[in-house]
């Protein structure tokens, strides 16, 4: 019995069901809305660029003097505060030798050279006699007879003579040391008293009116620098900026000088494939604005060379390329659009120099997504724009 009460409950059942269904609200169509995926643009300007290679170097004099005597002898004095780090001029005297034996052979020059001149005026007397007593014979004269052997060796024994004296006394001269140059004492050798000969250094001198940085430039700079290649004449070749920063780290001051790039190695070092160059700054020394402290050799500095300037060129963060070298740019659709440019340098700022592909006022993805797609629709969140015009210090990729 109960089996058969159980369908007319289920029937009741389904009844009420539907008619709830029937009697509720109508639910409504909701659309379903696509997620695109964000990406960060910037604009690019493309325009003149001039390119400025950086490199690192060490600053150096261009000279580096070792000042010794010419002749031998002992030190009998010193210039008054002659030691490590002193200035002097060119010409000052740095030491003397004792001169005692080199004044007496002045002297016996000196007497030696008397004595020819006596002997050379004796036979141009007995010269002139002899021709004299010819002319009255009336005969042709004999050579040997008018003395003209014996006054020939007179006269080159004069001339011997003042040839002996002038190398005794630019001897004497030579007791005199003397700075070849102005510059600063590198390092001091001899003290009074001690002996020196020729060619045993004395002192190092260091010049002042010139300092070289040596810089490692890449072979690409081939393209981008007018390499002075066999040296510049004065004040020529590209201009150069050497910068160093001073001080501890919390209160540093970077500070400048303008140089200029002035002759090239002759061969790239085969393994590094860089070439030598030689940048020179001339008066380091010298009172520079606002205080601007010597450029002292030895000092760490990095260099900014002054490059080619190119047309047409955009400046693209480093950022936006993908492992292929390929970048994308957003169309005013916004969506991607794949793209090949021909990168040819990279800024030392994390951008690179583009002179190919791109169009001024682009939109360049700085966050490549991993997978895209041509045409790819996507939602542009803008990061502001690179501009062209601001030379831009690069280094080798």
């Amino acid at each position: 019995m109960r089996k058969f009460l159980f369908i007319p409950i289920l029937v009741l059942s389904g009844a009420l069901m539907a008619l709830l269904v029937a009697l509720g609200p109508t639910p409504e169509a909701q659309e379903i809305e696509m997620v695109l995926p964000e990406v960060r643009a910037t604009v690019v300007r493309v325009g003149p660029q001039r390119v400025t290679v950086r490199a690192d170097g060490t600053v150096r004099p261009s000279r580096r003097t070792t000042v010794s005597a010419e002749v031998a002898g002992q030190v009998v004095w010193a210039a008054s505060g002659l030691r490590d780090g002193a200035r002097v001029d060119e010409g000052a005297p740095l030491f003397r030798i004792e001169s005692l034996a080199y004044e007496q052979a002045v002297e016996t020059a000196r007497s030696q050279l008397a004595q020819a001149e006596l002997r050379l005026q004796s036979e141009e007397g007995l010269a002139q006699l002899a021709e004299e007593e010819w002319s009255e014979e009336g005969t042709e004269p004999d050579p040997l007879a008018l003395r003209v052997p014996q006054l020939a060796a007179a006269r080159a024994g004069v001339a011997a003579a003042e040839a002996s004296l002038k190398r005794a006394e630019r001897e004497l001269e030579k007791t005199e040391v003397r700075a070849p140059h102005a510059g600063l004492v590198g390092a001091r050798n001899a003290e009074v008293g001690e002996w020196t000969a020729p060619g045993v250094p004395l002192a190092e001198l260091l010049s002042v009116d010139v300092a070289e940085t040596r810089v490692s430039l890449p072979d690409a700079a081939l393209e981008l620098v007018d390499l002075p290649f066999g040296g510049t004449s004065a004040g020529g070749g590209p201009r150069a900026r050497l910068t160093a920063v001073l001080g501890p780290a919390l209160a540093a001051t970077t500070w400048s000088w303008e140089g200029r790039l002035v002759r090239m190695g002759g061969e790239v070092d085969p393994a590094t494939r860089f070439f030598p160059a030689v940048i020179e700054v001339r008066d380091p020394y010298g009172k520079g604005p606002q205080g601007r402290p010597p450029l002292v050799a030895g000092m760490f500095v990095r260099a900014e060379i002054e490059g080619r300037e190119y047309q047409d060129v955009a400046v693209v963060p480093r950022s936006a390329f993908r492992e292929d070298g390929r970048v994308l740019v957003v169309d005013g659709e916004d969506r991607v659009r794949i793209r090949d440019v021909d990168a040819f340098w990279s800024t030392g700022d994390g951008d690179v120099l583009v002179r190919s592909g791109l169009l001024d006022g682009e939109r360049v993805v700085t966050n490549p997504p991993a997978i895209v797609t041509e045409g790819m629709e996507v939602r542009v969140a803008m990061v502001g724009e690179t501009a062209a015009e601001t030379p831009a210090g690069t280094e080798p990729e």
